[in-house]
């Protein structure tokens, strides 16, 4: 069953969850989102693509002076701990998260949430950061392996940071800029005071850091939706679900285009897609295989 979003009649529309006695759903062309009765035959799921975020703590060094020197591990004197997380699945309003107790972070006791952020990330086929690989994810698994939890179940892991420096020559690549110059949902205004704040204890400073979480996971799926077309080694959601899909988005609104792709070999039909306006290689087939009599090869 495909429903039919009652704004713009479209049929290209995805899942979300269930709700009760309904099936929420999202509509690829105008984003209406809407419910519609389950269909418990409709053998497509939509993959678990779960965009997230993490804040920390401070370290504590000890040091000779405020001249510019290198930190020994020796010279810590408190190690790093998570904060807060916050995460949303794709699509869905609903925006999840978890914030040390005051108590917690007074004993730089973070075992509780991670635990919580863990079960996320052991159910998501996709995990969306920015700055992900390099940090959030490390410093995660960080965490995992100091309070001796098995790692999660493995996923695909894109880095918006990684595709707005490799794709672009944007002023800067902050997720701050990047909303800023989109128009899409700004960070919170923070400064040094609230981490202090935070880890002091302080109940209200620890609700606002958390609001300002939540609001970064928000900004993030809108940059994510913003840069996705121009990510070329988005991970295939046609093999995740198992469908003749857009390999970025999993829309089944694919339209053929005049457009063609050269390799040293072969020339390839370009679709693009009707949902998120991906271009991709669609056929695995060539045009030119009775085209050309000699080839280049590798020597």
């Amino acid at each position: 069953m495909r429903a039919v979003c009652p704004d713009c009649t479209s049929t290209h529309t995805r899942k979300k969850g269930i709700r009760r006695d309904k099936q929420r759903w999202v509509c690829n062309e105008c984003r209406r989102q809407f419910t519609a009765p389950i269909d418990y035959e409709e053998e497509t799921q939509f993959p678990k693509i779960l965009l997230f975020d993490v804040e920390t703590s401070f370290y504590h060094f000890v040091g000779w002076g405020t001249y510019k020197q290198f930190i020994q591990h020796y010279q810590i004197t408190e190690h790093q701990y998570i904060i807060s997380w916050a995460a949303k699945w794709l699509y869905d309003d609903n925006v999840m998260s978890d914030i040390v107790t005051p108590k917690e972070t007074l004993a730089r006791d973070d075992s509780r949430i991670i635990t919580s952020i863990w079960k996320l990330l052991d159910e998501a086929d996709i995990v969306i950061a920015h700055n992900g690989d390099r940090f959030d994810i490390r410093k995660l698994n960080a965490r995992f392996i100091l309070n001796n939890m098995n790692p999660p179940s493995p996923y695909k892991s894109i880095d918006t940071l990684k595709i707005a420096r490799k794709e672009f020559a944007f002023s800067s690549n902050k997720q701050d800029f990047l909303t800023k110059t989109f128009g899409l949902a700004e960070k919170l205004k923070t400064d040094f005071q609230l981490w202090v704040d935070c880890m002091n204890g302080d109940k209200d400073a620890l609700n606002d850091m958390l609001n300002y979480n939540q609001r970064d996971v928000v900004g993030l799926e809108q940059v994510y939706l913003k840069l996705r077309p121009y990510i070329k080694n988005h991970p295939n959601l046609g093999v995740l679900m198992d469908d003749s899909v857009c390999p970025t988005c999993g829309s089944k609104n694919l339209k053929p285009s005049d457009a063609t792709y050269f390799t040293s070999s072969n020339e390839f039909p370009v679709y693009r897609c009707g949902g998120c306006h991906s271009p991709f290689i669609r056929s695995k087939t060539g045009l030119g295989t009775n085209k050309t009599e000699l080839r280049s090869v590798a020597r």
